[in-house]
């Protein structure tokens, strides 16, 4: 309710409570500054230094200050406004925050230091905060709602940068408003910061002597001191791409190669309105001290050449403990936790161990081994490497220079070389054996068409010719396997989700490995689409659930995990061929017998298999294998016997969108009449296969021609009398192929439409007719393949 008094009594008791609340403040204030004093005095008699007892002295003169401003409020002096504003001043330079304080119209009363940063300097009124009649005016509707309301916010764009807000809210405290200004921009602030530095902070980095990083929260780097400039050479003003410190190590990447040893601190860089983090400071110490020695200061030979070497140096005495090493050692993955007396025996494996002592000795004795010891390191992946020796005598005494060498990747890069040419040649076999057995296939399951047309189902001759079909169609099936590893299928590539992908094989998955094998999926987190064939990358994880039901006849578990990994992942890093990208990584878990460590290297060789006989085939893993790498991934096994195996597929991410499964499912088509009419040119090498064809076409009512090469195929194209409506040509034939063919007679007939037929993939011929409209037909192929080919064509 409004009050009634008059307005001169209600001024004296505004002016008697605003005196009231000053008191309070003040005298609150002063204990605060004045007890901050005497601890500081208090710390001096600890012996903390004179520069405190000057702090401490002076935050108890400005508390006696303040108390005597307390007794000027009841006798105020001439100018009794001028002593306020300079009280009110100082209570605001305290708040951390940005503050103004108003009248109820918004003309400035007081400001502190981080408003005017804020605001870039002392304002006339709250509402010169914009530039801009529409901001001015908004924010003078914001201070009349305040000075009636009693308090208020908004939030506005703010004209120092487009990508900032600020926000603003005002409290009325009786006849003046307190307004708390918030900026949301964290560029702003960082570029702040940035001139801050400038200012005071580039010299004291320096004087420190080792690198600063600023960084946003993103991990935008915004400043680098010329120290770290220094240490990654670059020139002024260039900032490096990308700097990262490695999980779980103390080592810095630049770029993805450039590596420095260091140790870092982080300070969080906070906004003054709260706690939110906006960037930080990286402090970093390089580590260019590491090597370890005797405990009684003598140095033997390692030095800073020896630090700066490539390869690991560790010297030993007669016993093979550690008298010295150097820092390559220390970053060796065997090398975690050594110190000079230590054993070097320690650093490889049980087995090896005994061989290492004997090169000591040996080394030690004055004979040195001309060759290497190949050993296998105590580590965890398995890592391998060579160890050559060398005597080191000084004052008398005769040391050991062991020479430590990682070749894991070199062997891993050869036995991969060694692998990928065996499997090309067998994979050209595998292609060729296929291309013959789909002309084989193609007339046998194509003349089985044929007599099934001529006999009823209960004609005992259907079964038999049912059994040909079915044993014909088994053996199509191995070929496609055959096709698969030698990476020579065709490929009908389209941007798939995993997650679906696994959804609809669930079900298919738990009937094939029974009820005592628990199966469970589990999918991460933000997974990509990826691009590939849906009926071979179902193959590929049938394939697996099938092995790993095998390796399980008492029951046991199988979990199928999916991930998302980036280039930086611990994975890219530890399989040395896999270009760093994102990747889907879908894991295939067993708990089952394991696989021999023997066995590792062979698994995914075509007809390696440890089934007994009429088990298996030998191409399960071959097929995976293949598929996996025409589709441009990777794979890979890790296991252990008894305890399990793990199959970990790496498909490449697809930055397009994944396309719907309800219309990316294949159509089964609908029964239709495959009868036509038309002439149809039939161009085919092989004698079965072109009659089956010309057969089957015939009996559909079409005007079939033949020829058995494409020399007499052109020659019928381009000067006989006939009008061709469809050409079906073979891809491979001696002298003229099929691509050849085609190019020639399109350049009479465009328009003519060609289905070409071939036992290889479509991808081995589609880049020579890269701009040729084409249907393609993969043998074997049956008569209603071929017929409903040729309908749709014709229609």
């Amino acid at each position: 309710m409004e009050s009634r008094l008059p307005q001169p009594v209600q001024d004296a008791l505004i002016d008697s409570e605003a005196k009231s609340g000053i008191k309070l403040l003040t005298v609150a204030l002063a204990g605060v500054i004045g007890t901050a004093g005497i601890a500081g005095l208090a710390w001096v008699s600890w012996g903390s230094g004179v520069a405190l007892a000057v702090a401490g002295a002076l935050l108890i003169a400005t508390a006696i200050t303040l108390l005597r401003a307390l007794g000027s409020i009841d006798h105020p002096l001439h100018d009794a406004s001028v002593i306020d504003r300079d009280l009110v001043n100082a209570l605001v330079t305290l708040e951390r925050r940005a503050v103004i304080i108003t009248d109820l119209h918004g003309k400035t009363v007081a400001t502190n230091t981080a408003f005017e940063r804020l605001a870039f300097g002392n304002l006339r009124t709250v509402q010169d905060l914009f530039r801009g009649h529409d901001g001015y005016e908004a924010l003078d509707a914001l201070v009349s709602t305040v000075a009636r309301e009693g308090e208020g916010e908004a939030e506005f764009d703010a004209w120092q940068t487009d990508k900032s807000h600020l926000r603003v809210t005002g409290k009325r405290i009786r006849r003046h408003i307190m307004w708390h200004v918030a900026c949301d921009g964290d560029q702003q602030r960082l570029d702040h910061e940035r001139t801050q530095i400038g200012e005071w902070g580039a010299p004291l980095f320096d004087r420190l002597g080792c690198g600063v990083l600023l960084e946003s929260a993103d991990g935008k780097i915004q400043y680098i001191n010329s120290i770290l400039r220094e240490w990654l050479e670059l020139p002024d003003e260039q900032f490096p791409v990308k700097i990262q410190i490695k999980a779980g190590e103390s080592q810095l990447l630049v770029g993805g190669t450039q590596r420095i040893d260091v140790d870092v601190i982080d300070v969080p860089l906070k906004t003054r309105e709260g706690d939110r983090q906006i960037g930080r400071y990286r402090f970093m110490r390089k580590l260019d001290h590491i090597r370890g020695r005797i405990t009684d200061g003598r140095e033997i030979l390692v030095d800073p050449i020896f630090d700066a070497a490539p390869i690991a140096v560790a010297v030993v005495d007669h016993d093979g403990a550690i008298r010295e090493f150097n820092r390559p050692l220390k970053l060796h993955a065997a090398g975690k936790g050594i110190a000079a007396g230590k054993s070097v025996f320690d650093l490889v494996k049980v087995d090896d161990r005994e061989e290492l002592k004997q090169l000591v000795e040996n080394a030690h004795g004055g004979k040195p081994s001309s060759m290497p010891l190949d050993v296998v390191y105590n580590t965890q992946p398995e890592r391998v490497g060579q160890v050559f020796s060398s005597p080191v005598s000084k004052d008398e005494e005769t040391f050991v220079i062991l020479y430590l060498i990682d070749t894991t990747q070199e062997k891993s890069l050869e036995r991969q070389f060694v692998q990928a040419q065996k499997m090309q040649a067998v994979g050209q076999l595998a292609g060729g054996v296929a291309h013959d057995f789909n002309n084989l296939l193609t007339a046998i399951i194509g003349f089985c068409d044929l007599l099934l047309v001529r006999h009823d189902a209960g004609d005992q001759s259907f079964s038999d010719i049912i059994q040909i079909k079915q044993n014909a169609n088994r053996a199509a099936n191995l070929v496609r396997q055959l096709l698969a590893f030698s990476r020579q299928q065709t490929l009908r590539p389209k941007v798939l989700m995993m997650t679906d992908v696994l959804a609809e094989l669930s079900n298919l998955i738990r009937r094939l490995i029974g009820e005592n094998i628990e199966l469970k999926v589990v999918h991460g987190r933000d997974l990509q689409p990826i691009k590939v064939d849906q009926g071979q990358l179902e193959q590929v994880i049938i394939n697996l659930a099938v092995n790993a039901r095998d390796a399980m006849p008492g029951g046991g578990k199988l979990e199928i995990r999916t991930s998302m990994i980036g280039p930086d992942h611990k994975l890219v890093e530890q399989y040395d061929v896999i270009v760093p990208d994102d990747y889907v990584l879908v894991e295939v878990i067993d708990s089952g017998c394991g696989i021999p460590k023997d066995n590792l290297s062979k698994i995914f060789e075509p007809f390696f298999t440890t089934k007994e006989v009429g088990q298996g085939t030998g191409l399960g893993l071959a097929t995976v294998y293949g598929i996996v790498k025409q589709t441009g991934g990777f794979v890979f096994v890790e296991s252990e016997e008894t305890v399990g195996t793990n199959f970990r597929l790496f498909f490449k991410a697809h930055s397009g969108a994944a396309e719907d499964a309800a219309t990316s499912k294949k159509q089964e088509p609908a029964a239709k009449d495959l009868t036509g009419k038309g002439t149809i040119l039939i161009v085919e090498d092989e004698d079965p296969v072109r009659m089956f064809a010309s057969r089957a076409l015939s009996n559909k009512g079409y005007r079939v021609l033949e020829a058995a090469s494409g020399e007499a195929g052109l020659e019928i194209l381009l000067e006989g009398d006939d009008q061709i409506d469809l050409l079906i040509s073979d891809v491979i034939m001696p002298n003229m192929d099929g691509p050849t063919l085609v190019k020639e007679a399109r350049k009479k007939m465009p328009d003519l439409p060609v289905i070409f037929v071939s036992g290889y993939a479509e991808d081995m011929f589609r880049e020579n007719l890269a701009n040729e409209e084409f249907s393609f037909l993969p043998k074997p192929f049956s008569l209603k393949d071929l017929a409903e080919q040729v309908k749709t064509i014709l229609g």
